[in-house]
């Protein structure tokens, strides 16, 4: 082949393999996913007419569906009867006092829910706090309460009274727990609800262990949840 073909080759080449790059697909970066600590749910695509998080819920076990399926505890089945955007902070085994699997008691999750900037919070009183003093329950859910109508002044602040579904009396110190938060939501200018015990009665509505709802009891409690919003004129 001559000097001048070899270059002609060359350049032919060339001008090839710049086309061929100029039409190859550019790869982009997928976006980063952002979510909530790794036992928080998000429920519901974002409505038009909501907040990307409009309702962040705290609480315990049974607000986070322990044994059941992701999505069957009560806070998913709310979102998705409103088409609200919701954030289900709850963490097994947590209470104002009490220390659950996530490594905190409710203050923490108040932090994080703070973060989500949400129009509702629900914080639900909870069992797990059985054994704690009654001073240190009363200051913490007072403390709690509180940092969430400093950080979110425009907010509805929500409390629901524990529940307590074993058979027979409710032990005072469960009472306590649902009056720590009653007074600290009223000092807060929030608003209480009490779901009473609908699953104390009817054990069908409860797993094995007797304590926590299956998917039946958690529709149960949705849609008590639901009532009492509606009753005490809370607009999810």
């Amino acid at each position: 082949m001559t000097v001048v073909r070899r270059l002609l080759a060359l350049g032919i080449a060339a001008v090839v393999l710049a086309v061929a790059t100029a039409c190859a697909p550019v790869a982009h970066a997928a976006p980063a996913a952002t979510s909530p600590r790794p036992s928080a749910a998000l429920s519901a695509a974002p409505a038009a007419s909501h907040d990307a998080h409009a309702v962040v819920t705290i609480g315990d076990s049974i607000m986070a569906g322990y044994g059941l399926e992701p999505g069957e505890a009560w806070p998913e089945l709310l979102a998705r009867r409103t088409g609200v955007p919701l954030v289900n902070l709850a963490c097994s085994g947590a209470g104002f006092v009490a220390v659950g699997d996530c490594g905190t008691d409710f203050s923490t999750l108040v932090d994080e829910a703070i973060a989500f900037d949400p129009a509702v919070v629900i914080v639900q009183a909870s069992d797990n706090d059985l054994e704690e003093d009654p001073h240190d329950i009363d200051a913490a859910a007072a403390a709690a309460v509180r940092e969430l109508r400093r950080a979110l002044p425009g907010a509805q602040l929500v409390g629901i009274g524990a529940l307590w579904n074993v058979p027979g009396d409710t032990p005072a110190a469960i009472t306590g727990s649902t009056d720590a938060l009653r007074a600290a939501m009223h000092a807060a200018g929030g608003v209480f609800v009490s779901l009473g015990q609908p699953l104390q009665d009817d054990q069908d509505l409860l797993q094995a262990d007797g304590e926590h709802p299956t998917p039946e009891g958690q529709r149960v409690l949705a849609e008590r949840v639901r009532a009492a919003l509606d009753d005490a004129g809370v607009t999810l």
